[in-house]
């Protein structure tokens, strides 16, 4: 009753807003524009107009402005913040750097030159905090303000070099950079290691002599991995959770002789959602909480639940369900033809969303590690593939009552739809409506919170939160002294999780709390404005 309560008061001062349909928010020239590469910060979506070759950034409120003009469309990967950005030009030439105002070769060494191989290309797993940006090559692992070459750092080199492999993922928490580093010795094997955003430390966390590696995923700002892998593992299989500072727990383990991981599937509060195949009898999916694996199939397709071991699926920090992809089981174990499934970590809650031949289902982009093909909103997926047809579609899948919806926006185009998230919402690119051409537009899905909440603009208080994203720490200024004040910090199921009564204009807060989306509510005397934060 509390907790519906408190929903209630968030809701009296916020709007309700629907975001499952896409909206076209940049097409400048009509059904003549294209694009070149895209990528986004926290807030803003960046796309590069083609063959003008105008870097655009697009802002929460949908307004377009020009950054910079380009002297040629990226090659490949290009990163921006704030503005500033580095991007390639061509193999075997330096990256530029955009620092604002002007572009320069970076020739100093503190990148390589462009190129084709892993050592040479910005991977797609780069993320941002603040005004920094952390990216790698699978050979390094860097950070940068954009303010000059000189301010690219280099947090992290493979070792072994010469043995081949090199830094295959990278993901982040608050305080971390978790990656894996591999190589083709076998000297060297597989290593889990955590740089200290903080202290810039590097700690190893776990080393695999057994079998290969596998990707693990991030959940509620912590990593969850397995390991040992493959059937050399059998019967010493564990899943393990990795602390925002660094510390490695055991959270299950296989003794089972004929037994073994081989990925995890993503996180849900009911359960670590994991692959296990049994020798000679095939795989199941089980959800793992309290030491105990629970089986969600049943290790039989001879029944309603996923069998296979096809595991592609994903979770984020601010949903309660995980999407992945597996074998339908309407068909034989040997078939290619696969489905959409759910689960929210129990037998009961997990269900077939859609599925068919390979004509007409596919799910593309549905690992948390390959950015760019799918994104959640809430509990809602978005992601691109085919529902029923020989063409590509944006496809919708409530999270509620796992009700698809299809949009033909993707019809005719040959460069697959770039989804990124912000903190206002998707952005994606795809052909617009109602042309085939390959032609394309910016649309966006608004999906601020988990409950659709948006903020209330209409209220007489007015003031500014900074900075924003954070760590925590921000600062209230309010526009004018109005005397006391009733300040709350709430999530996104409207509990109330900070409070503080003040009377000074500007106040700081030391907001400790978990990575993701709160609101920030000031009441004075029942006058409400509510903003959002981020915390990273």
């Amino acid at each position: 009753m509390t907790k519906q309560l408190l929903t209630s008061a968030v809701l009296s001062c916020l709007t309700l807003i629907g975001y499952a349909q896409p909206t076209n928010i940049y097409q400048p020239n009509g059904s003549t524009t294209n694009f070149g590469k895209v990528t986004s910060d926290s807030l803003n979506y960046y796309v590069v107009n083609y063959p003008a070759l105008t870097l655009m950034k697009i802002d929460g409120s949908n307004v377009s402005t020009l950054v910079t003009t380009l002297t040629v469309d990226p090659f490949q990967t290009m990163i921006w913040n704030n503005g500033k950005g580095i991007y390639p030009v061509a193999n075997g030439s330096p990256f530029k750097l955009f620092d604002g105002s002007t572009a320069s070769d970076i020739t100093g060494g503190q990148l390589p030159m462009a190129g084709y191989t892993g050592d040479k290309v910005i991977l797609g797993d780069y993320f941002h905090k603040g005004n920094f940006t952390y990216f790698r090559t699978t050979d390094k692992i860097y950070k940068t303000d954009y303010t000059s070459a000189s301010s690219i750092q280099t947090l992290a080199v493979k070792e072994n070099a010469g043995f081949g492999g090199g830094i295959n993922e990278m993901q982040y928490t608050k305080n971390s950079i978790i990656y894996w580093e591999v190589t083709t010795s076998t000297v060297a094997p597989p290593q889990l290691k955590r740089i200290d955003l903080n202290t810039g430390n590097i700690t190893k966390i776990d080393s695999s002599s057994t079998g290969t590696y596998d990707y693990g995923t991030v959940y509620n700002n912590e990593y969850y991995y397995c390991t040992p892998y493959g059937p050399g593992s059998v019967g010493v299989s564990k899943v393990y959770k990795v602390s925002d500072n660094g510390t490695k727990t055991v959270l299950y383990t296989e003794t089972a002789s004929n037994k073994h991981l081989v990925r995890l599937i993503g996180v849900t509060p009911n359960g670590v959602i994991a692959l296990m195949s049994t020798v000679s009898s095939g795989s199941e999916y089980v959800s793992i909480n309290g030491g105990v694996a629970t089986s969600l199939n049943f290790n039989t397709v001879a029944n309603s639940r996923p069998c296979g071991n096809v595991g592609v699926g994903t979770s984020r920090t601010t949903n309660s369900l995980v999407y992945f992809v597996t074998l339908d089981t309407l068909y034989t174990v040997n078939s290619s033809s696969k489905a959409l499934w759910v689960t929210n970590g129990t037998l009961a809650g997990t269900k077939k969303v859609f599925g068919g031949t390979p004509t007409t289902f596919e799910a593309d982009g549905l690992t948390p590690q390959f950015q760019g093909n799918a994104e959640h909103c809430g509990n809602d997926l978005f992601f691109n593939g085919k529902n029923g047809a020989n063409a590509k579609r944006l496809i919708y899948v409530n999270g509620s009552n796992y009700n698809v919806t299809t949009y033909p926006i993707g019809t005719g185009v040959t460069t697959q739809p770039s989804f990124r998230k912000t903190a206002n919402g998707i952005t994606l690119i795809a052909a617009p409506l109602p042309t085939s051409s390959a032609e394309k537009a910016v649309y966006k899905v608004n999906c601020s919170t988990l409950s659709g909440i948006e903020e209330n603009s209409l209220n007489q208080i007015t003031f500014e939160v900074f900075p924003n994203p954070s760590n925590g720490q921000i600062t209230i200024k309010l526009t004018e002294n109005i005397g006391s004040i009733k300040l709350t910090v709430l999530n996104l199921l409207g509990e109330i999780v900070y409070s503080k009564k003040f009377k000074e204009q500007t106040t700081t807060l030391n907001l400790n709390l978990k990575t993701g989306l709160y609101f920030v509510s000031i009441d004075n005397n029942g006058q409400k404005t509510t903003r959002k934060i981020i915390v990273e």
